[in-house]
């Protein structure tokens, strides 16, 4: 498996230099195409749908670490 983190620097134009996404054209087999830090990945939106929820369910978790820190939220 490959690894990305973040850069010791933010890149210009964050954020939609570090993650995006966007419809792909109709003639590729994927729906979407989600950009993160550059590499490009090529989703289904089933794929991409279950990556949002896995993302809100641990950005929810995220949360509630920072609130018992005394910490911002995102």
């Amino acid at each position: 498996m490959n690894e990305t983190h973040e850069p010791e620097m933010p890149l210009p134009g964050w954020p939609g230099s570090h993650a995006d996404s966007e419809l792909t054209g109709p003639d590729e087999d994927e729906c979407i195409v989600v950009t993160v830090h550059g590499v490009r990945h090529y989703l289904h939106a089933a794929t991409a749908r279950e990556l949002q929820v896995s993302l809100e369910k641990t950005l929810v978790e995220y949360n509630a670490v920072c609130d018992n820190a005394g910490a911002p939220r995102v």
